[in-house]
């Protein structure tokens, strides 16, 4: 069971808090954000001092210092159970299934299921419900194995041949499934997996992986085959094969997944029978025997004892020869000692005895040489089986609990903490070192370098931590790990530091994992992942890990279910193109990735209190919370961290008059760019460039060519491109508003979007991006006709490569709306999202100047701005000029001639210099003559852009000759 489960149904039930409070707590006041009831844990005569807050789930008890975070903490409170069950609970009770504790990744097929890491809170809702015993793709695992089922494997893609094969058989000896067991070179840990059966639409196929629901037992045919003797188990099917032998005439059982999966199985067979468990020698035996007990009393067993295992301290041996041979157990040390019997009987052959090593079980029995007789003999014996209870089996309550001396220095790690065995003069000692903490797995990032250890630990307010503790902060003294270790709420024992950096360098988990500060897409073809910083979605042969030095750094929080959502939130959006439009762009970022598209940004510009900063909460819900909007008051640094952790995820920044004006524009290229700044490392070579994928929404009073004019700068136009401005008044009078769903006024309805998005979030972009791995076979086709379709209904065939630049965003987030809605998130009608995406289109398509080119219209209006200013200050009349006449009034600073034609409108021939450096500044002015030449504004004479032209007093010169057609008509 995964920390998203439990964060999952912790969001999930905070979207009904109000249920969930009434079931556990009923009978409380609300004051404010404050519910105040009764706490049933303690003798409490007036609420007050035991409080939930209604907004997050947070409560504490003033009087007894209780206090959490959530409402699955506050049920574990209530019902004194662990957060994984108090889980469970509220997800029976929410009517949100349980995901298995351990989930076994799938042979790789067509049926290959995504999400086994993070699952989206929403999964059955999209699935139509789960299949119990399936997977959500719609296969079935069946059981019993029927006759026309394929031949199994033989052997596993990974592991090879088994060791071993032990078939699961039901009640009446048919084949449930296989369980391999994979024995391994000395030194290498063995591997076991199960084999089962699957079909979908007729079609059968084997998986290695568990079978769905509870799993059947191993051994159930002997329940039939001795129906009154008592029922044992142990853990693991080779030391069912011993016992087998030491009890010919028992039932033996066992279950499959080890000692972690205990829950796992189904024990209903098991009601009115007498049980005895027979537990490994080591700590997770024991525990495991502990859980094992509980399931057995659940499942209404008649009794459930388990075997004294400190008591197997025996030598099985012979007294007698021939058919007076009878069996005889000697308890060690013994030395030379000798039993006679008349005389005549055999001497035993007499050896010290040693009791069970750490890890021994059943098979070792045997291995010793024990035999049905011996344990027969033993079972005789009063002290042999215990009942539950009755003799201290957690080891941990004692610190200074005394061990045996088989138990060499180490660690121990117990629900209560981390212990350390220390040698003294009198054996080993169990010293609490800190609280338990589990160390996962091996991490390192993407290129195999920045090594460390993956941990998990509970801090003093049961929040579950999981973080990286870098290989290089061992160094030294290692003060760096247990440091961050002591920050993030880990309880270390006095003097124990030490301790802790020794148990977290000495373990050597198989599991690896990879790290990686971006979020978003990572992988390829069918390792392709999706990671968000608290989890994963998809599959990899590595777990992926969001690691982010920032504190508290989880942008996609969730809280209430995506019903609630679709409901509250995304049904406010229908018939508001500019709020439509702002979440269906969330859906498109992850989409840039597979269709391998750029870039870019939008930028909702209006005055004041219109309704734009709500736009971008409404876009932020899909995500997250409405601490998800982010602020364009920022560094360059602080934007690209930023940027990193909203890769393939929308980035919402409001108010962009909050950045410098001088700055902006290199900001806005910056994220539209996809890349960070060039940096030099200490060595003096460059760093390696931080890169992303992103669609960001800005708001602001200002676009972003007027804010950068403040500073005295023109916005070039591919800035403005890859930000496009979009008038967030949609003309209605309402200012982002259109259709106010009933509310009396613009400023009601705004504050209702507020509330809703408050009360739900984070739901949707998860769903969405399963159902993207789902389906990403089919999607860059349908996304590329969207994309036409788009351009068909919006542009001319004239319209300029810019156009359809900027139309290729927009398209891309209309058609990210309708796939969002086909697979039943936003509940939308169909193309209500496209029409969104059209209609501020065309917005942007008036304010950008039509669908020209943005550049081409510059240097135009620059020429005419030019001529406009100085046409009759620095060009001569030519009809005015008299060479000889002194009294002509001269031209200073002159830029060259003008002339009128026939028709009376006058021509320009200006001299080339100044053509180049003034008229044409900050563009290139060949590029200038010949737009003006190829729109009929300037003549040029074939090969040369510079016609030649008589000058009075001048003589022949080439001039750029501009045409009175620069001034276009009234419908120019």
């Amino acid at each position: 069971m995964s920390i998203p489960f439990i964060k999952k149904i912790a969001s999930a039930a905070l979207g009904s808090i109000d249920s969930v409070l009434s079931q556990w707590l009923p009978g409380g006041k609300r004051e404010g954000d404050e519910y105040l009831p009764l706490n049933p844990k303690r003798s409490d005569s007036k609420p007050g001092s035991f409080s939930i807050n209604l907004h997050t789930g947070k409560w504490s008890d003033f009087a007894t210092d209780d206090k959490g975070l959530d409402l699955v903490s506050l049920v574990a409170y209530l019902e004194g159970e662990t957060q994984l069950k108090a889980a469970k609970r509220l997800g029976a009770f929410l009517g949100i299934e349980s995901e298995p504790a351990n989930p076994q990744k799938p042979a790789r097929s067509d049926s290959k299921q995504s999400g086994n890491s993070k699952p989206s809170a929403e999964q059955k809702e999209l699935n139509g419900g789960k299949n119990p015993g399936g997977d959500d793709d719609g296969w079935q695992c069946v059981m019993p194995i029927p006759d026309k089922a394929p031949r199994p494997p033989v052997a596993h893609p990974k592991h090879g041949k088994p060791s071993k094969r032990y078939p699961y058989h039901d009640k009446d000896g048919r084949i449930n499934f296989y369980h391999d067991r994979f024995d391994k070179p000395k030194g290498e840990k063995k591997q076991f997996s199960p084999l089962t059966l699957w079909e979908k639409n007729s079609k059968l196929e084997w998986r290695f992986k568990a079978p769905g629901g509870l799993r059947p037992l191993y051994g159930l045919p002997s329940l039939q085959q001795f129906p009154d003797a008592d029922c044992w188990f142990v853990e693991g099917e080779k030391a069912e094969e011993a016992l087998q032998k030491l009890l010919p005439d028992h039932p033996i059982l066992c279950w499959q997944g080890g000692s972690q999966a205990v829950d796992k199985s189904d024990y209903t067979p098991l009601a009115g029978r007498d049980c005895a468990i027979f537990p490994d020698n080591d700590l997770a035996g024991k525990k495991a025997a502990n859980d094992l007990v509980k399931q057995l009393k659940a499942a209404g067993a008649r009794s459930v004892r388990m075997l004294d295992i400190d008591h197997l301290a025996f030598n099985p041996e012979w007294i007698g020869e021939g058919s007076n041979r009878k069996p005889d157990l000697v308890k060690p040390p013994l030395v030379d000692e000798q039993i006679k019997d008349g005389g005549s009987s055999r001497m035993p052959d007499l050896v010290k005895g040693e009791p069970l090593a750490i890890g021994d079980d059943a098979a070792d029995l045997v291995a010793r040489g024990w035999q049905a007789e011996h344990f027969t003999l033993l079972l005789k014996r009063e002290d042999i089986l215990i009942s539950p209870g009755s003799k201290e089996t957690k080891p941990g309550n004692k610190p200074d609990e005394q061990q045996s001396e088989t138990v060499q220095r180490g660690f121990e790690l117990f629900d209560d903490g981390l212990y350390f065995l220390e040698p003294t003069k009198d054996g080993l000692r169990r010293r609490k070192v800190s609280a338990r903490l589990e160390v996962l797995a091996l991490a390192r990032d993407a290129d195999s370098r920045e090594w460390g250890t993956l941990v998990r630990f509970s801090d003093p307010d049961n929040k579950v931590k999981q973080l990286v503790i870098p290989a290089r902060s061992f160094n030294g003294e290692g003060l760096e790990a247990s440091g961050r270790l002591l920050s993030e709420g880990l309880t270390i024992a006095p003097k124990a530091r030490q301790l802790v950096i020794e148990y977290l360098q000495t373990q050597t988990p198989e599991k690896r994992a990879r790290t990686t500060n971006r979020s978003g897409w990572h992988g390829v073809n069918d390792d392709l992942v999706f990671v968000l910083q608290d989890g994963s979605i998809g599959q990899s042969d590595d777990e992926w890990l969001f690691s982010d030095n920032r504190p508290d750094s989880n942008l996609f929080r969730q809280r209430g279910t995506l019903k609630q959502w679709r409901e509250h939130v995304a049904a406010l959006c229908v018939g508001n193109s500019r709020l439509t439009f702002a979440v269906s762009i969330a859906f498109a970022e992850p989409l840039l990735h597979l269709i391998e598209m750029e870039s870019g940004g939008f930028h909702y510009r209006s005055r004041s209190s219109d309704g734009k900063t709500t736009a971008l909460f409404m876009a932020g819900s899909v995500c997250g919370s409405p601490e998800y909007l982010q602020r364009w008051r920022s560094t360059d640094n602080g934007l690209e961290s930023t940027a990193l952790s909203h890769c393939d995820a929308i980035l919402t920044l409001d108010e962009i008059k909050q950045m410098e004006a001088r700055i902006v524009g290199e900001s806005a290229y910056m994220l539209a760019n996809g890349s960070a700044k060039v940096r030099a490392n200490q060595n003096g070579g460059s760093r390696t460039t931080a890169k992303w994928r992103l669609l960001f929404l800005s708001s602001g009073e200002l676009s972003l060519s007027q804010h950068m004019a403040e500073a005295g700068k023109k916005a070039p136009a591919g800035a403005e491109l890859r930000m496009a401005d979009i008038p967030a008044d949609a003309g209605c009078g309402m200012g982002c508003f259109e259709n106010l769903h009933g509310f009396e006024d613009g400023d009601k309805f705004a504050i209702a979007l507020g509330l809703a998005v408050k009360k739900y979030y984070g739901t949707a972009f998860p769903a969405f991006i399963e159902q993207v791995l789902k389906n990403r076979e089919s999607l860059r086709g349908s996304l590329a006709d969207a994309r036409l379709r788009f351009e068909k209904s919006t542009l001319t065939n004239a319209a300029s490569g810019q156009a359809r630049r900027v139309a290729a965003r927009f398209a891309l987030a209309g058609a990210a709306g309708e796939l969002a809605t086909d697979w039943g998130i936003t509940g939308w009608r169909p193309g209500e999202s496209m029409q969104a995406a059209i209609t501020c289109f065309k917005a942007w398509l008036q304010a950008f100047g039509g669908e020209g080119s943005r550049e081409d219209r510059a240097m135009v209006e620059q020429v005419r701005y030019f001529l406009e200013s100085h046409g009759e200050a620095r060009f001569t009349d030519i009809e005015r000029t008299v060479v000889d006449d002194n009294h002509t009034p001269r031209t200073m600073n002159k830029a060259g001639f003008r002339v009128k034609n026939a028709e009376g409108n006058l021509e320009y021939y200006c001299y080339p210099e100044v053509f180049k450096a003034e008229i044409c500044k900050g563009f290139d002015s060949k590029a200038v003559a010949r737009l003006l030449i190829n729109l009929g504004y300037m003549k040029g004479d074939g090969k040369h852009l510079q016609p030649k032209k008589d000058l009075p007093g001048e003589g022949r010169k080439r001039v750029f000759h501009v045409l009175p057609t620069i001034w276009g008509d009234e419908n120019d």
